[in-house]
């Protein structure tokens, strides 16, 4: 692993480039686990659309999704020697088919714009040009859930009414579906004061604008941080990290929800100082850290 990535938070990012029908797209380097040559693709019954079926990928039988319909809502017709990104994340492991895979760029989070005046429910992280060319970097994650693999979201435990409570949170997550998930299940457990953000530069300004203006005094208006990584603009491990390596306000709680959290990357976290580190899409356990920090 390169020199970058094992330096957490300086808000670079690898990725692999792809291409699909032409178009160049790309994923997170630390969400893909090989490049694979798929030799046959079976077919499951009363599947969706953009699921092909599964694949024998060193003796575990992985599903297989085409990319080609899901951007392009083009089928791909012969699945023997095709590409496929094995890819973990969520829990979930699975396999992505391109055309061909471009190789590894190194990139800022800063260089990737989001794309704001385009429809909600997009599957873009956001984009980014080099030599002239558009890369979309996609939104993997809302991939896999519209095809109903992997683990699905949990709601909150229904424990009957509960006490409305007091603590400020920030709740930082680049999708909009996912992050009005997020307030609804935490609003479920009593979190009523939530300010949302749709990246971490956003975050961070609100943050430090509180942190100049209270000082040690900012537990007034911020208690505690939730946030994802993949974000355009300043990644979750970059705002962790500025949190963490200010003297005022390296005691503000941060808690890093995202698919990339696994075993592996665990220390990521640990490096940055993250209070607690969780995989989506666990909700449950989410509100049950956040109940914990505060003693509820």
């Amino acid at each position: 692993m390169s020199e970058i990535l094992l330096n957490t938070g300086t808000g670079e990012v690898e990725v692999v480039e792809f291409v699909v029908n032409d178009k160049h797209y790309a994923i997170n380097v630390l969400k893909i686990k090989g490049i694979v040559t798929i030799d046959s693709v079976t077919p499951l019954p009363n599947a969706k659309e953009e699921i092909a079926g599964l694949t024998n990928i060193r003796g575990d039988m992985d599903v297989v999704i085409d990319l080609s319909y899901v951007l392009h809502g083009i089928h791909t017709v012969d699945y023997s020697k095709t590409l496929g990104l094995l890819c973990e994340f969520n829990e979930t492991q699975v396999v992505f088919l391109v055309n061909q895979v471009d190789g590894i760029r190194r990139i800022s989070w800063n260089d990737i714009k989001q794309s704001n005046n385009v429809r909600h429910d997009t599957l873009s992280i956001g984009s980014l040009m080099i030599d002239g060319v558009i890369i979309i970097l996609l939104d993997f994650e809302s991939i896999t859930i519209k095809a109903g693999i992997g683990k699905m979201w949990e709601a909150n435990e229904d424990t009957g009414p509960v006490q409305p409570k007091t603590q400020k949170l920030v709740v930082v997550e680049d999708s909009r579906a996912i992050r009005e998930m997020l307030k609804c299940v935490l609003e479920e457990a009593g979190y009523c004061n939530i300010r949302l953000f749709d990246n971490g530069q956003s975050a961070k300004d609100y943050i430090l604008e509180i942190r100049h203006r209270l000082g040690p005094k900012f537990r007034q208006e911020v208690e505690l941080v939730i946030t994802d990584i993949e974000m355009p603009i300043l990644d979750g491990y970059s705002l962790t990290r500025a949190i963490k390596e200010d003297h005022i306000i390296r005691e503000l709680p941060v808690v890093i929800f995202s698919s990339l959290i696994t075993e592996e990357l665990q220390h990521k976290g640990i490096e940055i100082g993250a209070d607690a580190q969780l995989s989506k899409p666990s909700m449950a356990e989410l509100v049950r850290i956040v109940n914990m920090m505060f003693g509820n």
